[in-house]
């Protein structure tokens, strides 16, 4: 539900800032997807068009590229992005004192969604990030926004993953400092 709240709030304040550097015309005279940064001009393509996804025919081959697609767009973020190379160690960190700590199965289903949302939200950071630079190069104080906007949803994330984080391991934790688990210590 968080997710989708955040897609939308990015969603909205792109589209906004379109709005804002009329680059797109006002909501009353045209559809929100009628602005593309391809030419308008026909004669001036020199590939034809894919058709609406609307207009396809479903195919599993066509469902096996969309997804080819998503993991290109995963893989150049982690690629690419120094901050989701710090959130991908701090999931290796989780996951490392989960399997140390031999938390259950719940806990684990909190550290999953944690690392899950953290990297979603770095993704749509990094999309609305790439998109802002593709509208313009030049410093703009609304495209400033959104980025800031977006770094905001990512670090309200990983803040909310820390707090989980640690109120899913604390029971683990005080269980083991409380009681020596490692019989290194044997009286």
């Amino acid at each position: 539900m968080i997710c989708c709240a955040l897609i939308a709030l990015l969603f909205g304040a792109l589209l906004w800032i379109a709005r804002t550097l009329r680059l797109l015309p006002a909501a009353e005279t045209a559809s929100p997807l009628s602005w593309t940064l391809e030419p308008t001009d026909p004669t001036s393509l020199t590939e034809t068009p894919t058709p609406p996804a609307a207009a396809r025919k479903f195919t599993w081959r066509h469902r096996a590229r969309s997804f080819g697609f998503a993991a290109h767009g995963i893989k150049l973020v982690l690629r690419r992005e120094h901050s989701a190379w710090l959130h991908l160690g701090a999931a290796a960190l989780a996951i490392g004192l989960g399997f140390i700590l031999q938390i259950d199965l719940a806990a684990w289903r909190w550290i999953i969604l944690c690392i899950g949302l953290v990297i979603a939200a770095e993704i749509l950071n990094t999309a609305v990030e790439t998109t802002c630079n593709a509208i313009t190069t030049a410093p703009h104080p609304l495209i400033g926004r959104a980025k800031d906007m977006a770094a905001g949803a990512v670090l309200l994330c990983a803040l909310t993953a820390l707090i989980l984080g640690a109120l899913t391991f604390a029971p683990y934790l005080r269980e083991s400092t409380a009681a020596p688990q490692w019989g290194l210590c044997s009286s």
